[in-house]
């Protein structure tokens, strides 16, 4: 039989068969020579999402700014979003250019924590950070994270243990 007809008949028997030869269940599969596919649980995009722009390069000794944009995409009534940032110590100083009036920043040192405090479905909000490199060559990253919540009396410094997922930002001093 040529490839062509033998791809037609397995996809005629396993149509016939209501698919149970392409996924086979894990009982069958245990005792089959075939693999086991696994079904993997559908993991649900996170309501609250973040985007960092950045340049590639930078001069020594010269800055650069960093854009976090965080956005409520599918979070149901208002919540409150700690945005927390890492910088190496390839930078100098860092420091809060732009914000909404609704955001609060600190910076100590090359940490940056901010609470957003009001992101009700849909919305989105940019906070700009402006950070000056080192005079070395080399490579200087940022790390970026947020979590959200809706208890607006929460500790910053407790939510910032729970980061999971952080966007690294590198940039290149040249």
């Amino acid at each position: 039989m040529s490839p062509l007809t033998t791809r037609l008949t397995a996809a005629a028997l396993a149509a016939a068969l209501g698919g149970t030869l392409l996924a086979p269940t894990p009982a069958t599969a245990a005792g089959s020579a075939l693999p086991a596919l696994s079904a993997a649980p559908a993991v649900a995009p996170s309501a609250i999402g973040y985007t960092v722009t950045f340049p590639a390069h930078v001069r020594r000794g010269q800055s650069l700014v960093y854009s976090v944009k965080v956005s409520n995409r599918k979070a149901n009534g208002q919540r409150y979003v700690a945005l927390i940032g890492d910088f190496s110590n390839r930078f100098r100083k860092i420091k809060v250019v732009s914000k909404p009036r609704s955001v609060k920043c600190s910076v100590k040192g090359r940490d940056l924590s901010c609470w957003i405090t009001s992101l009700d479905k849909g919305d989105s909000t940019t906070v700009r950070i402006r950070a000056w490199a080192g005079s070395r060559r080399g490579t200087a990253t940022a790390a970026f994270g947020v979590i959200a919540t809706s208890d607006g009396n929460a500790d910053l410094r407790k939510l910032k243990k729970e980061i999971s997922r952080k966007i690294k930002a590198t940039t290149r001093i040249r």
